[in-house]
């Protein structure tokens, strides 16, 4: 069955590689086969979902309890109103003319049902030690792989020349190590697709899906085309600041806020350099100016260059990427801003979707002093103030 469903994928991946360019590779050679990237990935993403939710049993929640992160979220007190739910399910944050026609379905008053609809989000939100859980994972990974990156990099000739990425391609051979770093790299992105469906959902849901999906499409195309070479520098620049982020979440969590406003200043111009710098000065301009120099001085390939649906794919795909970066780098600074004007970092970019500011200390709206039902309409209510204190840091994995 596996050998018919290789073939059937192997069938996908384009012939681009001819029989004299091949031949003049050493002995032994690999050059990237689709089928030995595709199935292996999926065992990968079971293994690392797997792990994580040892890593959640036997590490998080220890830890999290030695420092007192809250298993649970607080128990918000509403009255569970047909018609706010309702509502609720096609929109979490309604507007203002929908508050108002709200407010003549269930005779409640405006500052309710807003009152309403951010209790009912807040009790949708995820608990501290999940968020632990998550920010823990993204550092362990990421630490991880930024050293094995390197390392398996290091000693590359494309490592420190970018041209070095496009000689002798696309006869180009790749090691083991290159291998195994691909297919770890793919295996924890297919995971954390799963996941962000699974998980408590974040502010950022959209971006982060098509982070990861494009993430996701570039290995498998670039590994189709053995363009293994880029995509390799793709992913060490990436994987050397996202684990600093994660430690401050953590910090965060775990009530270390000098820690955490620590780590977010050495994180900050980290994001900037390679995302900002070092990604589009590398990665792009060696896809977009490299490679159509190369292929039109020293091989005979810029027709299938220009002509390869593939190749214009991945040039878009990478530029996406270095769109999301421009989107969450003006998150990430307006953040850092309001540690000058409210003296606490504040980032939205990925805690849950359902968090709101301005919630705390709430009069309970179902408190019978203050409204009552009445054919399933509330009157008579009271208005309530709502205050929220809070950090958090995103984890927007690019």
């Amino acid at each position: 069955m596996f050998e018919t469903l290789n073939k059937q994928i192997n069938w996908l991946q384009p012939s681009i590689i001819r029989p004299e360019d091949e031949a003049e590779l050493p002995t032994g050679s690999y050059v990237p086969i689709l089928s030995d990237i595709i199935l292996p990935s999926f065992a990968m993403a079971i293994s690392m979902f797997v792990l994580r939710k040892l890593f959640d049993r036997f590490i998080v929640v220890p830890f999290g309890a030695y420092f007192g992160v809250k298993e649970t979220v607080v128990k918000q007190h509403i009255i569970r109103h047909p018609v706010l739910e309702s509502e609720y399910i096609i929109n979490k944050s309604p507007k203002d003319d929908v508050i108002l026609i709200l407010c003549k379905k269930t005779g409640m008053t405006e500052r309710q049902v807003q009152v309403w609809f951010r209790k009912r989000r807040k009790e949708n939100q995820a608990s501290d030690l999940k968020r632990l859980s998550d920010a823990g994972w993204s550092f362990i990974f990421y630490a991880l792989l930024s050293w094995y990156g390197l390392y398996v990099l290091w000693d590359k000739p494309w490592f420190t020349s970018s041209m070095d990425c496009w000689i002798g391609w696309p006869a180009q051979a790749v090691t083991d190590d290159v291998y195994w770093y691909y297919l770890i790299e793919l295996g924890f992105y297919m995971s954390y697709l799963y996941m962000i469906f699974t998980d408590h959902k974040r502010k950022d849901f959209m971006e982060f899906l098509v982070h990861h999906s494009v993430t996701v499409a570039l290995m498998i195309l670039s590994w189709s085309i053995n363009c293994v070479r880029i995509g390799t520098l793709v992913l060490v620049i990436h994987d050397q600041v996202d684990y600093l982020l994660a430690l401050a979440k953590i910090a965060v969590y775990i009530k270390k806020q000098t820690m955490a406003d620590i780590v977010f200043a050495i994180f900050l111009p980290m994001w900037i350099v390679t995302r900002l710098m070092i990604y589009p000065y590398v990665v792009l301009y060696s896809i977009y100016i490299d490679l159509p120099a190369y292929a039109n001085d020293s091989r005979p390939y810029i027709q299938m260059y220009d002509r390869s649906t593939i190749g214009q794919v991945l040039k878009s795909l990478l530029v996406v990427l270095q769109i999301l970066h421009i989107m969450w780098t003006i998150i990430i600074l307006k953040s850092a801003a309001t540690k000058f004007t409210k003296g606490k970092l504040q980032d939205t970019r990925s805690d849950t979707e359902e968090e709101d500011g301005n919630e705390d200390n709430t009069e309970p709206i179902d408190n019978k002093r203050n409204y009552k039902i009445s054919n399933g309409n509330a009157v008579n209510g009271k208005d309530g103030n709502m205050e929220a204190n809070g950090n958090s840091y995103s984890n927007g994995r690019t």
